[in-house]
């Protein structure tokens, strides 16, 4: 794939389009895939701790490590040609995640939990997730699922369709659906506060929403500025509202380099959509941004090889005035590797 069609696709559907659409392998953490770190790492709920994936020998595992960097510690084994990803943590500690692996049929993305070392199944295999975001407190998991599987190719293979968000009882295990949205490009769950979520839709519309549960009211949050991006429209990939809900941050293309190649930086804006600020100066491709809780900073992914086969990931810290911005150190033990 060239890289000019890769910045078309990438723009017109986006990242978890992308992940839902798996069969292109772009984006998605899958089996199989290089070494190093993997896209959506997590911040747990008093700002010490992150959670990530690893990936190595092809299969991805989960590590902690301190939000200041150093030694990582493993939380997952890996399996056999599958990989534990897009882990996130709920305010007690535990951790949901998705173990992902290519069936004979169609791709899976698991529901687990991992509590206190033990790691257990949420949702059975044939339950596709995409993503996740915990309750305040930790006893709700409210996730996109889909509701089918649908056969879009000539060799039998289906691929997962009609995404809606759900609440999961973490205990009981009952989950009821709160959306009747049957999307294909719902993406980017946020928990705000309860019964108040944060998503974005890329296909049936170029919007994030606010909802708020029960009563299903909306608000739309969009720039309302298109000069801060080199793109021809907004792409406003991964959102994220702040813990006082006064700014959005989300990624987005900021430049081109030498060879045409877009460049994606972190921005951050008010939820009216003004005030437009870019925080990073990665020059390569910065994004899923994330707010530490008790200071003004946000966590951010980079990805050096963007444009390239293998990603080469780092995982980095900016002030939210996109003042200090570091690279956190991670060393995965020696007999881990």
């Amino acid at each position: 794939m060239s890289l000019i069609k890769k910045n078309i696709l990438f723009i017109s559907s986006m990242a978890v389009l992308f992940g839902l659409l798996y069969w292109t392998g772009t984006f998605a953490d899958s089996p199989g895939g290089p070494t190093g770190l993997g896209e959506a790492p997590d911040l747990s709920h008093d700002d010490e701790t992150i959670v990530f994936t690893y990936h190595q020998d092809g299969h991805g595992s989960l590590y902690t490590v301190s939000s200041s960097g150093g030694e990582a510690e493993r939380l997952t084994e890996p399996e056999e040609e599958k990989d534990d990803t897009r882990p996130v943590f709920a305010s007690d500690g535990k951790i949901a995640f998705l173990r992902q692996w290519e069936g004979d049929v169609h791709h899976h993305q698991q529901l687990m939990l991992w509590e206190e070392g033990k790691t257990t199944p949420l949702l059975d295999e044939e339950t596709y997730v995409s993503d996740m975001s915990f309750s305040p407190d930790g006893t709700q998991l409210y996730l996109l699922k889909n509701e089918e599987y649908k056969d879009v190719y000539d060799d039998g293979r289906t691929q997962p369709t009609e995404f809606d968000v759900y609440k999961l009882a973490i205990e009981s295990g009952d989950m009821e659906e709160v959306t009747d949205l049957n999307s294909v490009s719902i993406n980017s769950l946020q928990v705000i506060r309860e019964e108040e979520l944060l998503y974005k839709l890329d296909y049936e519309k170029h919007a994030i929403e606010r909802l708020q549960l029960p009563s299903g009211e909306t608000t739309t949050m969009w720039p309302k500025s298109l000069s801060y991006s080199k793109a021809q429209e907004p792409v406003v990939s991964g959102p994220r509202l702040s813990p006082d809900g006064n700014t959005v941050a989300f990624s987005d293309v900021a430049s081109t380099n030498e060879k045409g190649t877009f460049e994606y930086e972190i921005f951050t804006m008010t939820p009216n959509g003004e005030n437009i600020k870019q925080i990073t100066k990665s020059s390569v491709q910065a994004g899923h941004p994330l707010f530490f809780r008790s200071s003004e900073q946000i966590l951010y992914t980079i990805d050096r090889n963007f444009a390239g086969r293998e990603p080469q990931r780092e995982y980095w810290t900016v002030d939210t005035d996109g003042t200090d911005r570091r690279q956190l150190n991670i060393t995965i033990p020696s007999s881990e590797q």
